[in-house]
């Protein structure tokens, strides 16, 4: 790529906001209100703890050629890697389901049977196939439509950000500070898992030096600079809905930021269109980050730790074979949680802990490749290891902050699952 053609500072800026921002940050403000405003101390902590992450693939990215999670794993252990790859294809398949839970919470304005656990995953069963449908003969229109509703998203999130305050009620906040029944220090923790899905995905900026200019001096800026951008977004949206609304309302109200919307500019029609808009961003979104999914599944497969029908590509260049069996696990998901009863906020809750759950095992293994580097080259940065330290710590306190039941269905899943493709991919003797 020619140099006019790649981002300065302020393009990888934009860049790395894009990333990072969009679907993960539309079911927040109702998942939180279940504990109290005092999730905003967990929402600093938890941004901490990302941040750290992030430099650890910042650091990745300056020494390895591929600092993707799956790979770095594979630098500190084969066995690892194979494990990690899929921990991580099928961690980011699970909150696939997610975002078109978070999405359709959205239409919940205008469609209120969604709220019914069989209507629900009906219909979530009947968006998955369409899309891997659509996406079996590429993206085409559907890429367009997902940056421009994402854009329109975004701009609903910074307007409550930023507007809501001239409707924040501090004794509302107060009042909402701790409905969970909880001491104060469980509170805090019952949210991390949550939280660290507004930030997955930070390891994906380390993938971006290709298209950016001197991307040793900006790659780093640019990434904590937007970094601490969508982390201010995300804070500052989140806890002014907190003072804007009871907690009662938060709970009940899947499309929080149309909630919002709606009281800043006193009009349900606005309300209206933004749930609307979020909707489609956030169910279109489902198609771009299903094909990184099955991308995720052929690197993995290529390598010998997945099936080999992941490697398959159709005539226009998309796993297509890889597109129909996490078709088929989804629907198998979202199955178990239609007989679970689950509702909007309880379908996405499990399925958001979960997949941050099995995402938190490669993200772990990144910061030990990343020592095992510094160790084999005869470097012996403090730097690196306080960043490595801080980062591991965050991710062990997210493990903490599960409750037994998601801990005991992570662990019967990997086992069960590793077990089948260990038979799978065992070849015969000829």
């Amino acid at each position: 790529m020619k140099d006019k053609k790649k981002l300065g500072l302020i393009g990888a800026i934009i860049l790395i906001v894009s990333s990072l921002a969009g679907s993960g940050v539309i079911a927040l403000p109702q998942q939180l209100a279940f504990t109290g405003s005092i999730s905003l101390i967990s929402f600093i902590l938890v941004t901490i703890g990302a941040l750290f992450l992030t430099l650890v693939y910042v650091q990745a990215g300056k020494r390895f050629e591929d600092p993707s999670p799956t790979a770095l794993a594979t630098y500190v252990n084969p066995i690892l890697g194979a494990k990690s790859g899929f921990f991580y294809v099928y961690g980011n398949l699970i909150s696939n389901v997610s975002i078109l839970i978070a999405g359709l919470g959205y239409l919940v304005m205008f469609l209120p049977q969604l709220q019914h656990p069989v209507i629900l995953g009906v219909t979530v069963i009947v968006l998955i196939w369409v899309f891997v449908g659509l996406s079996l003969r590429g993206v085409g229109i559907i890429m367009k439509i997902v940056s421009i509703t994402v854009t329109m998203l975004l701009l609903s999130v910074i307007t409550t950000s930023v507007a809501g305050w001239f409707d924040f009620d501090p004794s509302q906040f107060s009042n909402n500070w701790n409905v969970s029944g909880k001491s104060s220090g469980t509170a805090i923790m019952s949210g991390f898992a949550i939280l660290i899905f507004a930030f997955v995905g930070v390891e994906s900026v380390a993938t971006n030096s290709g298209h950016i200019r001197n991307p040793k001096k900006i790659v780093p800026i640019a990434t904590i600079v937007g970094f601490i951008i969508v982390a201010i977004i995300y804070i500052a949206s989140t806890t002014v809905i907190e003072g804007m609304f009871s907690a009662k309302e938060i709970q009940g109200a899947p499309a929080s930021f149309a909630l919002s919307m709606q009281k800043i500019f006193d009009s349900k029609i606005v309300g209206e269109v933004v749930s609307l808009v979020m909707a489609i961003a956030c169910i279109a979104s489902f198609l771009v980050w299903n094909l990184s999914s099955a991308s995720a599944a052929k690197t993995s497969a290529d390598n010998g730790f997945l099936p080999k029908a992941y490697s398959y590509t159709n005539k226009h260049g998309i796993n297509s074979k890889g597109l129909v069996i996490n078709g088929v696990i989804m629907t198998i998901l979202e199955l178990i949680l239609m007989m679970m009863g689950s509702n909007v906020a309880a379908a996405f809750n499990i399925t958001v802990t979960i997949s941050v759950l099995l995402l938190l095992f490669p993200y772990f293994w990144s910061g030990i490749a990343l020592l095992k580097k510094e160790k084999e080259d005869g470097v012996g940065n403090l730097s690196t290891k306080i960043i490595v330290a801080i980062s591991s710590i965050f991710i062990i306190s997210a493990f903490m902050s599960a409750n037994l039941d998601e801990l005991w269905f992570v662990i019967s899943l990997v086992i069960v699952i590793l077990a089948v493709y260990s038979l799978k991919l065992t070849p015969r003797k000829k």
